[in-house]
């Protein structure tokens, strides 16, 4: 009994490396598929062109966004509120700074402000008083309540 498992492995395990020891050819080789090499060069060729082609209109898109992003910062900024904003810029191009249309005595009320602000910065009171006195008047004026705030806060760090 002890014999006859002996020879059943031994068996077993020539067959095994019998199966190990024979080698395979492929009978199609690389050169004997142009098709297929073919359609692996114009798929990969495409898809480069496809990447590139994303990629650009990605960059196109994000120049627009920054765009957009840059104007509305500069309205907002001007504007206590924007209720006339263009939202997408007209053209491909960049608009300028001194292009976006801004009213002057909301421009002259923001410098004062901020020329304001500057000297107080400085420990220039004295100096800020002027301009924050101005910029009151000035926003009494226009009826802007939020602007006329700023302006008293800035006089009441002058007393």
């Amino acid at each position: 009994m002890g014999l006859l498992r002996f020879q059943v492995c031994c068996t077993a395990q020539s067959v095994r490396y019998d199966a190990l020891a024979e080698t395979c050819e492929a009978d199609n080789s690389v050169f004997n598929m142009p098709i297929l090499l073919a359609v692996a060069l114009i798929g990969a060729t495409v898809g480069g062109l496809l990447a590139r082609q994303r990629r650009n209109e990605l960059q196109r898109v994000n120049e627009q966004l920054i765009q957009i992003n840059t104007a509305l910062r500069k309205q907002a900024k001007i504007e206590s509120y924007a209720p006339s904003l263009s939202y997408a810029p007209i053209g491909g191009g960049r608009i300028p700074d001194n292009e976006i249309i801004v009213d002057p005595k909301k421009q002259e009320l923001i410098a004062e402000l901020n020329n304001g602000k500057n000297f107080l910065r400085n420990q220039q009171p004295d100096k800020a008083f002027p301009e924050f006195k101005t910029a009151l008047e000035l926003a009494q004026n226009m009826n802007d309540p939020i602007e006329e705030k700023k302006a008293a806060r800035g006089l009441g760090f002058y007393n």
